[in-house]
């Protein structure tokens, strides 16, 4: 009986990696196995294109820490210059700095940097050992980190300089030193503890003083801290002891805040000294101020300290409000005050980030959001609730894509999505759906390690993170990239040259043009150049818009020639990372049954559709030529299940058509089609098929798509 023949067209081969389907549940378009391929929103897929370091580049001038903390982060808006970015590097327990405005953007790197070691917190392990965050606001960066005193940095472009401030932070004294269930009584030996509160409470200064001793001569005791002082004045307005007796204050406890204390050094009087041991770990700036968390003492791991309104840099220890609480006629809490937030069940806080109005709070155990009431936080209104309990275990791989949050935890990735309505977030998991199996198979210690950009311009999301066991503390030798638009994961590993080799130890998303200052000569209107009396020339500096390559993720990258950092780029076209070492770009197609899960089939054919990559010629008459970006596809066929092949690979591109070397012009390829085609006869049967597509070394690929043609056998 004659064979039946069937047709199926993929031209969608982009879903991604897939590790959460069955063998006969596996969705179209996706791949059971793929490395080092780039997915394209035209359903093309292609080879990646080989990291090397920029043209050009230029080496650091401090060799890259191999042990302690490498990572990086963005000063915007520097010195309030609109376009001015400024890169900052934190290599150990230094800080260095580069102007992104031109390229090659190593050659950037400022003559200035911060020793961390300068606001290092006694007790703490080195100021290498913790990774920075950092916050920019009005022109200023805000630097924190576990192992440093919190400090801000000014940046003078008259001068090219910076200065840098420490940050104390100041709050009202709110906590009782005393047991305050016997407060509503008078009290004739007085703790310690009771006595603080009471002139915390407001019994100080010089009408305070004097109502408190008035009080104490009448009762030889302390006065109960029921009402304050002042609500006993008389028709005189001075305080009057009787008078404040005619009150009755019940249990109620008083108001107090009066003294405004050190956060990290409480120094009270007469009373032990309380200090905070950890500093913050995070920073943000929301609503126009600064807050500060990551703490991780019992007491104040659950505490986010804000500022109040800046109108300076320098009010951003002020985390308290203005009006004292205890006063008389000015203690109402002001909309822009500072003060303190405390989320109880909030542990180790992580990382705080701003979406749009909403200020979230990841910690290891959850994520809370704040908002303002009608959207405009103010320390007399805002709001706080709980998203979810899945928390973070690793800030480094938290990014914002178009204000949507993803992050990895334990369980996996995740992102929040936020009700329009009511702004209320909700967590998702990403990767149960899709590839929890692979996200599993990374080693808990390449979770720690890992670091992620957003390429805003492609709109992709990339995690570098190192090979399970990898020995080099801040390596990064593989990508887990997630295609917003096409909503598809897919892994990359990055290549080691023979012996010492590069690799990379960060990334950062370029914007693709930047600023610089430029020095700009004087003339009159008559075209006379001006000078000063002295003679010299006037000139002006201005900030230039510069335009500049396209949008990219850089690459910070260790050089092993020197130790040293410098930049690169997924942009090599000879397809060997580093220049000499090859990688394998391939993909495995899903389980295929070609219509019917019981007959074996055979696929007579396929169809496979590249595009031409080549862009010209190289070389000469005397030594010959060679395609530029030359092109090679290798396929081959699994079937019913098995690991190995069951075919040898074969070339699907095949030219038809040679083309013609232009010697007065290399840089044109002469091929008069669009799409390469080519048949292939597969060899091997079985009930289910599934394809490998496989880069050679040093070549180019880009498949269009394929089509089967498969032929059931009438019995099976």
């Amino acid at each position: 009986m004659p064979q039946s023949l069937k047709q199926k067209v993929v031209n969608t081969f982009v879903k991604g990696l897939i590790t959460e389907a069955g063998e006969l549940t596996f969705p179209e378009d996706a791949s059971i196995d793929e490395l080092n391929c780039l997915l394209n929103r035209d359903g093309s897929r292609r080879r990646r294109l080989a990291v090397e370091v920029e043209e050009s580049n230029v080496l650091s001038t401090f060799n890259v820490t191999t042990t302690g903390e490498f990572t990086t982060g963005r000063w915007v808006n520097v010195a309030g210059q609109p376009g001015l970015e400024f890169l900052v590097v934190q290599n150990n327990n230094t800080l260095y700095f580069y102007n992104l405005a031109s390229e090659p953007y190593s050659a950037g790197q400022k003559s200035f940097t911060v020793a961390l070691t300068t606001f290092e917190n006694a007790g703490s392990p080195g100021a290498g050992t913790s990774r920075m965050q950092v916050a920019s606001i009005n022109g200023d960066l805000v630097v924190v980190s576990s192992a440093i005193d919190p400090f801000y940095i000014e940046y003078d472009p008259t001068t090219d300089s910076i200065t840098t401030t420490k940050i104390t932070p100041r709050v009202r004294d709110f906590d009782w030193q005393g047991p305050t269930e016997n407060y509503s009584i008078k009290s004739a030996s007085p703790s310690i503890g009771r006595i603080y509160d009471t002139t915390n409470a407001g019994w100080t200064g010089t009408k305070g003083s004097a109502a408190l001793t008035d009080y104490r001569t009448a009762n030889t005791a302390y006065p109960p801290l029921t009402h304050p002082w002042y609500s006993g004045k008389n028709a005189d307005g001075n305080f009057s002891e009787a008078e404040w007796q005619k009150l009755f204050a019940g249990t109620s406890l008083t108001g107090n805040g009066h003294y405004v204390l050190d956060f990290f050094n409480k120094v009270r009087a007469g009373l032990p000294t309380e200090t905070e041991a950890s500093r913050f770990s995070t920073v943000a700036a929301y609503s126009g101020r600064i807050f500060y968390a990551g703490l991780t003492s019992p007491k104040n791991s659950g505490r986010i300290l804000f500022s109040k309104q800046l109108d300076n840099i320098n009010e951003a220890g002020r985390c308290s409000q203005q009006n004292d609480p205890v006063s008389e006629y000015y203690s109402d809490l002001l909309d822009t005050d500072g003060g303190v937030i405390l989320i109880p069940d909030a542990h180790n806080i992580k990382k705080l980030h701003v979406i749009g109005s909403t200020l979230l709070i990841f910690a290891e155990n959850g994520v809370w959001q704040i908002s303002g009431v009608d959207n405009v936080f103010r320390a007399t209104e805002y709001s706080i609730s709980r998203i979810t309990d899945i928390g973070i275990t690793n800030t480094s791989t938290f990014v914002t894509v178009s204000d949507i949050p993803m992050w990895w935890s334990q369980h996996g990735i995740h992102t929040i999505s936020f009700d329009p309505a009511s702004g209320k977030g909700q967590e998702q998991n990403l990767s149960i759906p899709t590839i929890q199996k692979f996200f599993d198979s990374i080693d808990g210690n390449a979770k720690q390690r890992c670091t992620a950009a957003y390429d805003a311009t492609n709109k992709r999301v990339h995690w570098f993170y190192p090979n399970n066991g990898t020995g080099d503390f801040n390596k990064k030798n593989r990508v887990l990239t997630l295609d917003i638009t096409l909503q598809a994961f897919y892994p990359w590993e990055v290549s080691d040259s023979e012996g010492s080799s590069n690799y990379i130890i960060g990334a950062e998303y370029l914007q693709g043009f930047g600023s610089d200052f430029v020095d700009f000569d004087v003339f009159t209107s008559g075209g006379d150049d001006v000078v000063t009396s002295a003679g010299g020339d006037v000139v002006v500096t201005k900030l230039s818009q510069l335009a500049q390559a396209d949008s990219s993720v850089s690459l910070m990258v260790y050089d092993a020639a020197s130790g040293k950092m410098t930049i690169g780029f997924f942009q090599g076209i000879g397809f060997l990372d580093w220049g000499t070492a090859d990688y394998s770009s391939y993909a495995e197609a899903g389980y295929d049954f070609l219509g019917d899960l019981v007959l074996k089939k055979n696929a007579p054919y396929i169809q496979v559709y590249l595009r031409p990559t080549e862009t010209g010629f190289a070389g000469s008459d005397e030594l010959g030529y060679t395609p530029v970006r030359e092109s090679s596809l290798l396929v081959s066929s699994y079937w019913d299940f098995r690991k190995t092949t069951s075919s040898n690979p074969q070339q699907a591109y095949r030219l038809k058509y040679t083309p013609v070397v232009n010697e007065s012009n290399l840089n044109t390829w002469d091929y008069p089609e669009n799409v390469v085609t080519t048949r292939l006869k597969m060899r091997g049967h079985g009930r289910s098929m599934r394809l490998r597509f496989e880069s050679e070394p040093g070549k180019d690929f880009v498949l269009l798509g394929f089509g089967i043609i498969s032929a059931a056998n009438s019995r099976f």
